[in-house]
């Protein structure tokens, strides 16, 4: 089989590679400090954070669209340059209060009249009406300004809602409230305005866009009052919000490495002086550290852009450096210490290094995938990913394992791991003072008998977390009342998680891609309150000349309002949509020139001299002439949605106004700022489904090569679903949304996972056990104190995001932490009692006969005693059936690996369990398990 051939290769290839570390640490060291500091310098230079339409689609329609409408002269009717929404700080009226009133025109005066650093003021800078020349303002805060008070406005009209027509002019709706007002309170008669809870006002410059937008911001965080309250929005809001946050986190990302630190010392301390890890614990982080600037650095220089989103990448980096160094600790620990550093370094390598090859490929694979995602902002986080865990895997197996090699060279010469001076052991410093005892001593003894000799029992006993896990976990597991109890609660699990999913929300909203504390959090809070029942204005235009005085277009025109006014997602266009060609062929009609709207001169000549500059003054912006006003090259109507209070609404009724604007005779396109997060909205699904099974499937194919088992691969992969369908599921119900974040959420599960299913996998089906639960219980000790080490660092690196005020990186930890918890959950309880089920792959039925038998003696004839555990890879290959035996031409009669030490010697490779196995053998008169123990040399 393949996979044992490339794990035997790769074994071979890491012990050399160990080796030669191990010689020669010091370019080892010195190489990958160099390049971090290379790349780091010239790459972070060149940073510049880029968040233009990261999370814009790549099919998205908005974006082009909105480039088409700017293209024809046409601004967005339902954007703006700057935006803010005032509300009551008392939850009431903002229209006719008189105290409230005055606030807000002294909130206007101080927006038009403060100066920006160029001395310029709104007045100069703004929008003005053809007709007035005055500035254009909002309608209800025109009306505020000639009526000057809350009483005196509401005396001199009555307000209608959504369109205010004091004229009653039938061919003119009027003023436009929908967008203005909101959570307003109408009369019996439906329409006359008693109160408004919200008031949103819109300015408008044409030049100098930055300084005027530094003022507004300005003016509106400054402007204090005890009655409103100011939520304020600008165009450029978004982006300059997510520009900040990188450097916010940054103190994150320093605690988080001492959290890391802290955690790491902790587990690779030991009560002995000189065989505690605490500086290599340090430098694993530090190898985390110098992987995320190289990564970050090379991928800059590469040309690659980097987006807020990038910055969880270093949490989740030094996660997965931390993972590895465990690995990498806990294969050192299993070698004995009486080797000499090359070798035991070459050993630990070969142990370590396939394990930590599979996880990083299939880390590097997982976000490989996402990199043909359709949104810009999951792409650049997966190149910087793929590119980070790289670097990760080649300092490990270089800069880390150097300084184990150097670790290993102190622990050999007994010096203590602080102060790196010659100590006694504990068993040869009796004589000392009870400080040197407590505070220096430690170490092994070369002396036979006592308890630091490395043939001792005490000397070779297990961490206490690690005897928990084989010793109690895996007999609970494995007894058939707690596989009862486990399957009812993996089926509770599994059905809540599904549950869960038929409950899930799609899309990242707008205030959830900034700060808590955020004035654009404010804002959209408020709208999503106020203003969700008349939505914002949707642009039905056309881009090439028509010839609307000829009845065909006009048809399509009054079919396409006929189609809306039939949708369930929009209003009555006769009552809300602003339409220009029905407003002026009634014009037409109402004036006795109903023979111009057939007649391109005429219809020409009272659309520009008679409609537009009088009653018609508010379609100026909606309709642009071709040169010499010879025809007309481009319009546009509105159309206003209807009751756009969830994501999944708001995507249908885009679809349904592309569909109708996209309708024959008269394609035109729709636009809305809006559509932006729908279209995310009706991409996201798809896209997530594609992206998801093109890893798993890469995951089952690297498993396939790399695990020397043809059927482990299916439970993993079994597995691997189970966890992603918690995980969405669970996610939902913990308030997170299916967006970018957890779509990059998922692949690093489909990553993490698979880390946690190799590594027990790969220990159980390598195990040279026969019986599946000496194999299991040899599989958890050698990998089951590094999963849940992994799974606790990996979730101490993401846990102070969850104490940053921002939903994507806090949508980051809850879903890293439900990753880790079923991960472990998975790789420690589910996948291992499937394991159980494995038979080794192309055995025949006379072999699995032998071996069951053969089990079933040696559980009989050894009377419970536990089976040691064998080091993989280096005990020699056991007794292979139909192959003649090294040893005297025949057959050794024996379940035990045939280590074959020198006559009458002790073996250093022998464990004190196997010692105590071969003394027990010895005095049993028969059994096949009596080892033949002959010399090393024939």
């Amino acid at each position: 089989m393949i996979a044992k051939w490339i794990d035997a290769a790769s074994g071979r290839a890491f012990y050399n590679l160990g080796k030669t570390v191990a010689r020669w640490p010091a370019p080892f060291i010195l190489l990958p400090l160099i390049a971090s500091a290379l790349l780091g310098y010239f790459g972070l230079s060149t940073l510049v954070i880029n968040d233009a339409y990261i999370f814009v689609p790549d099919d998205g329609q908005a974006l082009p669209d909105g480039e088409a409408l700017a293209a024809a002269g046409f601004s967005p009717s339902g954007d703006a340059v700057a935006e803010l929404i005032v509300e009551s700080k008392d939850g009431g009226d903002v229209l006719f209060r008189d105290d409230v009133v005055q606030e807000v025109l002294r909130l206007h005066q101080e927006l038009i009249t403060t100066n920006t650093t160029s001395g310029e003021t709104f007045s100069s800078l703004c929008f003005r009406d053809p007709a007035t020349t005055d500035c254009v303002l909002s309608g209800v805060l025109s009306l505020m300004v000639t009526a000057s008070s809350g009483s005196a406005l509401r005396a001199s009209t009555n307000l209608t809602h959504p369109y205010h027509n004091p004229n009653s002019v039938d061919f003119n709706l009027g003023t436009y409230f929908g967008n203005e007002l909101g959570g307003v309170e109408l009369s019996t008669d439906k329409s006359t305005i008693l109160s408004s809870k919200a008031l949103h006002l819109v300015y408008n410059v044409q030049t100098t866009l930055g300084q005027w937008i530094d003022t507004f911001r300005r003016v509106c965080s400054g402007f204090e009052s005890d009655k409103i309250t100011v939520n304020y929005f600008t165009f450029s809001s978004i982006d300059d919000e997510l520009a900040s946050l990188p450097s916010r986190i940054i103190v994150y990302v320093g605690v988080a490495v001492g959290l890391l630190i802290l955690f790491s010392v902790l587990s690779c301390v030991m009560l002995d002086w000189v065989l505690t890890k605490p500086w290599l614990a340090v430098i694993g982080v530090l190898s985390a550290v110098l992987a995320i600037v190289s990564s970050i650095g090379v991928v800059l220089l590469a040309g690659q852009s980097f987006s807020s989103l990038n910055v969880a990448i270093p949490f989740l980096l030094l996660g997965i450096g931390v993972d590895d160094m465990f690995v990498m600790i806990a294969a050192w620990r299993k070698c004995d210490v009486r080797l000499p550093v090359q070798e035991r370094t070459g050993r630990a390598m070969s142990d370590a290094g396939v394990s930590i090859t599979i996880t990083s490929i299939t880390d590097c694979l997982a976000f490989v995938s996402g990199i043909w995602n359709v949104f810009p902002s999951v792409r650049l986080f997966c190149i910087y990913a793929t590119a980070g865990v790289a670097f990760d895997f080649l300092y490990q197996i270089t800069f880390f394992a150097a300084f184990m090699s150097l670790t290993g060279r102190r622990e050999r010469a007994n010096r203590h791991c602080l102060t790196c001076c010659p100590v006694l052991p504990k068993s040869q410093a009796r004589d000392k003072s009870a400080a040197y005892r407590l505070c220096c001593a430690g170490g092994v003894s070369k002396q036979e008998g006592v308890f630091d000799n490395p043939s001792s029992e005490e000397f070779n006993k297990d961490p206490l977390l690690n005897r928990l896990l084989y010793n109690n976990l895996v007999p609970f597991i494995l007894k058939p009342s707690s596989k009862v109890v486990i399957f009812i609660l993996y089926a509770a699990y599994l059905g809540v998680a599904i549950w869960g999913c038929f409950q899930i929300r799609m899309g990242l909203e707008y205030q959830n891609v900034v700060a808590d504390d955020s004035h654009v959090r404010g804002y959209y809070d408020a709208e999503a309150t106020h203003f969700k029942e008349y939505g914002r204005k949707v642009d039905i235009f056309v881009t090439e000349p028509q010839e609307y005085w000829t009845v065909d277009v006009q048809q399509a025109v009054l079919d396409k309002l006929k189609a809306f006014d039939q949708s369930q997602y929009f209003y009555d266009t006769s009552e809300t949509a602003e339409v220009w060609l029905r407003d002026y062929l009634r014009f037409l009609n109402q004036t006795g020139n109903s023979h111009a709207a057939t007649n391109k001169t005429a219809f020409l000549h009272v659309l520009i001299s008679q409609f537009l500059p009088t009653v018609g003054r508010q379609y100026y912006g909606s309709v642009n002439f071709a040169d010499n006003n010879t025809g007309i090259a481009a319009s546009r109507f509105f159309v206003i949605p209807k009751d756009v209070t969830t994501s999944e609404r708001g995507k249908l009724a885009m679809t349904e106004a592309r569909s109708i604007a996209e309708r024959e005779p008269l394609k035109m396109k729709a636009y809305s700022f809006d559509y932006f997060l729908s279209d995310q909205v009706v991409t996201i699904l798809p896209s997530t489904l594609q992206t998801v099974g093109i890893a798993v499937a890469i995951m089952f194919v690297v498993c396939f090569l790399l695990i020397p088992h043809c059927v482990a691969t299916f439970l993993i992969t079994f597995a691997l679903v189970s966890i992603n369908v918690g995980l969405v599921g669970y996610m939902t119900l913990w308030g997170i949304n299916l967006d970018l974040v957890s779509v990059l959420s998922i692949l690093m599960c489909i990553g993490f996972s698979v880390d946690f299913f190799a590594h027990i996998t790969y220990a159980y089906v390598t195990s040279k056990a026969t019986v599946p639960a000496e194999k299991l219980t040899e599989a958890m000790r050698a990998v089951g104190m590094p999963i849940l080490q992994s799974s606790l660092s990996t979730i101490l690196g993401m846990l102070v995001l969850a104490f940053f005020p921002a939903y994507i990186f806090r949508a980051f930890f809850k879903t890293i932490f439900l990753v880790m918890v079923f991960g472990a959950t998975h790789g420690l309880v589910i996948l291992p009692i499937l394991l159980t089920t494995l038979r080794p792959c192309g055995q025949g039925q006379d072999e699995r006969e032998t071996v069951k038998e053969s089990s079933k003696t040696t559980a009989h004839s050894n009377g419970g005693f536990p089976r040691p555990s064998y080091p993989r890879p280096h005990s020699v290959s056991p007794y292979i059936p139909g192959k003649a035996s090294a040893i005297n031409g025949t057959k050794p009669t024996t379940s035990l690996p045939n280590l074959r030490p020198k006559a009458g010697q002790d073996n250093p490779y022998f464990t004190p369990e196997m010692r105590e196995w071969i003394k027990w053998v010895g005095r049993q008169k028969t059994g096949i398990d009596n080892p033949v123990v002959v010399s090393d040399y024939p």
